[in-house]
């Protein structure tokens, strides 16, 4: 089974793969997530799974606006990550001989009280993974990485400092995708991709009213550029049912008689952050 992910090798993204997936599995790393939704579309993956959102940055834009461009690619599932930042070095440093931090810069805002605290110069590089290959290319043990537990059993770094975020309840939620629909019974959570076709005066609250009158429960909403014209939106929106509910059936029928096109993303299984696990080593 090939599955592809946002690389650099040992990102938390590798992390959700090999924790959401079971058995045998060829782990792909790409560079950017138009990539991985490329292949996935035309069949040259198994499937794949993409940052989607996350407690400090919300919404991660690249994905949502490469997920509309591909019509035959479908979310079938989610995966929340606790992001845990850890400080690695090579073995042999200790907290005492850190006088230089390497991370993505998010990573490093996301320490700023722990890493201001031990009086380290900051280096900026692509990727927590990538800073934690730095740093044991480096074999320096003046030098550290602001990365994940799983980077450094990747690497063979060793921990100095455990969960070094300064807001300790940082979630990414990630979306599994594949060529293929779900089509599983349990499935209880459908994304929709709602693109009004005119312009009018309360067009977002009679969307909103359609599912109030239906009592289906919006979880999630967020408007994104049609990339058409300056000024017009399209909206991703998840509701608390599967596909096959009578009432999100109807609702999708009245929004495309108003004029709102709906294309479903995906219907799958909800995640909940008391389902989550964490890579330890």
């Amino acid at each position: 089974m090939k599955i592809g992910h946002l690389g650099p090798r040992g990102t938390f993204s590798e992390e959700a793969a090999v924790l959401y997936f079971e058995g045998e599995m060829q782990r792909i790393a790409y560079a950017t997530v138009p990539e991985v939704i490329e292949d996935v579309s035309i069949g040259a993956l198994d499937a794949g799974i993409i940052p989607l959102e996350n407690t400090i940055e919300g919404s991660i834009n690249f994905t949502l606006d490469s997920l509309s461009d591909y019509e035959n690619v479908h979310m079938v599932g989610e995966y929340i990550l606790k992001v845990s930042l850890q400080l690695l070095g090579i073995p042999g440093a200790s907290l005492s001989s850190i006088q230089e931090v390497w991370s993505i810069s998010p990573a490093m805002a996301q320490c700023f009280h722990f890493i201001r605290q031990i009086g380290a110069s900051r280096q900026f590089c692509e990727s927590t993974a990538t800073a934690a290959r730095l740093v044991k290319e480096a074999n320096d043990t003046t030098k550290a990485a602001v990365a994940s537990a799983f980077a450094a059993k990747e690497f063979g770094l060793t921990i100095l400092a455990k969960d070094i975020q300064d807001v300790a309840m940082n979630h990414t939620r990630f979306a599994v995708i594949s060529k293929e629909p779900n089509y599983d019974v349990m499935a209880n959570k459908t994304m929709l991709l709602i693109a009004p076709s005119k312009e009018q005066a309360g067009m977002l609250a009679n969307i909103l009213q359609v599912f109030a009158t239906l009592d289906l429960n919006l979880v999630w909403i967020e408007s994104r550029p049609t990339k058409t014209r300056l000024g017009t939106y399209q909206f991703y929106m998840e509701v608390m049912v599967g596909h096959r509910d009578e009432r999100l059936k109807k609702a999708i029928a009245i929004l495309e008689i108003l004029g709102n096109p709906v294309r479903v993303i995906g219907s799958y299984i909800g995640a909940c952050v008391s389902d989550i696990e964490s890579f330890t080593v």
